[in-house]
């Protein structure tokens, strides 16, 4: 089977997948290979190999989750048997699993005489449409990575298949594998260990395989991380602050954010942060790379921002450790009070942007403590070869070059990008506040006392022509009094100042 058929097929095996559930974990498959390298894992006396994959399978466990325990060889050898061939699918239940475990065997082609070969490709989708129901899920692939030297042309294409779709189908989104060391001698071939790769099938299948490469269950029954195989930077490299050196300034990460507090708007703010660049990456060292740190941000501000990293390179950074200090300068120009009433009041403003670090020139290889732990899994010539020809690796090669060129995707890298959320609170000075609230409550005042007294009746002395009269009058209401003489006027009183008064007669001549 071509590769691009095989890619073919997996597009059209998850475009017609069910969507699972949301409550509903993705199923688990785990795919051991019985082919006849399989022999001394599978024969030997005092073999752990079927108490390891027991445990695997407890570490592997989710609440309402399911699990299926198969075995895979090449379909059509082995009489009256499919492959992959299902021993057990439920939920996980110790007993039932240890049976099927129990149950693995190592059969043989027609005739009786030589074991069975192993198909990677055929097992992969058969292990989806049989083992996953062609839905999301997470594939447990165990195989000692080893195929017979000089097989047809048929089962060479189908191991490049094989890689070539795990490289490159969409469907196919994450996959992670750790190496076992677990040297045995069988009745007719050894072994030295094998591979345990978790492939990730559709986007819940992606989902379920990081939280199982994150749980304790896998790091209980692996001494090592896994090794990121796709994509390569899984795990990446991070840049981690530890010590802020402004004074006044305290800064804190918070959910995955960077978080300063104290800044001065109208002044602006100069962060000194020293920090250090974590390799997250395995087994890949960082051979070397050029550091460039840039600051984003929306707004007009954010145009004259400036962020500086000393020194600007990096070297030798082993996988799981981290760089020596870095000195991080970022800085800000001030940051304008928001127009309006709302600025007026608003004592701080956040300024939510990202730091980029870019890793450029960026060279990795493998560490060498990684190679040495995997030399005897790996070093074998009967390994699977390119993933692109499936041809069988030259004994004379390079324990590097010995490797399934998934281990070797890393060369191809050439640029990392790291991106921290930062978000900056800036305090605003709150004397525009002071003298906008003084302000207000001076005419509020002045306001109040008017109303007081306008409601406030006084004790008033009225000419009425010539007659002085004394009258209780409330200020700008009108009211009649009568004179000695027995005239009426119409008086009207202000807050200060005398009351005006007009004879009536007077008025209603105007009139």
């Amino acid at each position: 089977m071509s590769p691009l058929l095989t890619r073919a097929i997996l597009a059209l095996l998850i475009s017609g997948a069910t969507p699972a559930k949301a409550d509903i974990a993705p199923r688990q498959l785990i795919l051991v290979q019985d082919s006849g390298w399989m022999e001394p894992f599978l024969s030997a006396e005092g073999s752990q190999f079927r108490p390891f994959i027991e445990a695997l399978a407890a570490a592997i466990r989710v609440p309402d989750g399911t699990i299926a325990i198969a075995t895979f060889d090449q379909e059509g050898q082995v009489p009256g048997r499919m492959s992959p061939r299902i021993l057990y699918a439920g939920p996980y239940a110790a007993a039932p699993i240890r049976s099927a475990v129990a149950a693995i065997d190592l059969p043989r082609k027609a005739g009786g005489q030589a074991y069975a070969d192993a198909d990677f490709n055929g097992a992969l989708l058969g292990g989806i449409r049989r083992g996953l129901l062609g839905r999301d899920g997470v594939i447990w692939m165990v195989t000692n990575n080893k195929n017979a030297p000089g097989n047809s042309p048929a089962v060479e294409r189908n191991t490049a298949a094989f890689y070539a779709a795990l490289r490159d189908s969409p469907a196919i989104t994450r996959i992670a594998a750790y190496p076992v060391r677990m040297p045995l001698k069988g009745r007719n071939f050894d072994g030295s260990g094998f591979v345990v790769y978790g492939i990730g099938y559709g986007a819940g299948g992606q989902r379920a395989l990081e939280a199982a490469l994150s749980s304790g269950g896998l790091a209980a029954l692996f001494r090592h991380p896994p090794v990121n195989l796709k994509p390569v930077l899984a795990g990446g490299v991070t840049l981690r602050f530890h010590k802020l050196d402004s004074g006044g300034l305290q800064a804190g990460l918070e959910n995955g954010v960077l978080v300063v507090r104290g800044a001065d708007a109208a002044a602006g703010t100069v962060l000194r942060l020293t920090g250090h660049l974590d390799n997250g990456l395995y087994p890949q060292r960082i051979v070397a790379a050029r550091l460039i740190l840039r600051w984003s941000a929306s707004g007009p501000e954010a145009a004259s921002a400036r962020a500086a990293i000393l020194p600007d390179r990096v070297a030798n950074l082993p996988p799981q450790g981290e760089s020596e200090a870095l000195a991080v300068l970022l800085t800000l120009p001030p940051v304008p009070r928001p127009a309006g009433l709302g600025g007026l009041l608003s004592g701080r403003r956040e300024v939510d942007g990202a730091l980029t670090l870019q890793l450029t020139e960026l060279r990795l290889d493998l560490d060498p403590a990684f190679l040495e732990r995997v030399r005897l899994i790996f070093g074998s010539s009967l390994l699977i070869g390119d993933q692109m020809t499936g041809e069988v690796v030259a004994q004379n090669g390079t324990l590097e070059d010995r490797l399934p060129s998934l281990f070797r995707d890393y060369r191809s890298v050439s640029e990392a990008v790291v991106t921290l959320p930062v978000r900056i609170e800036a305090g605003f000075s709150p004397w525009p506040l002071i003298a906008a609230s003084t302000g207000a409550l001076a005419l509020l005042g002045v306001g109040f006392l008017g109303a007081a007294a306008t409601g406030r009746p006084r004790t008033c002395t009225v000419m009425l022509g010539a007659f002085p009269k004394r009258a209780i009058l409330r200020p700008f209401r009108t009211t009649i009094l009568r004179a000695p003489d027995g005239s009426h006027w119409q008086v009207r009183a202000t807050l200060w100042g005398p009351a005006r008064a007009h004879r009536l007669a007077e008025v209603e001549s105007d009139a």
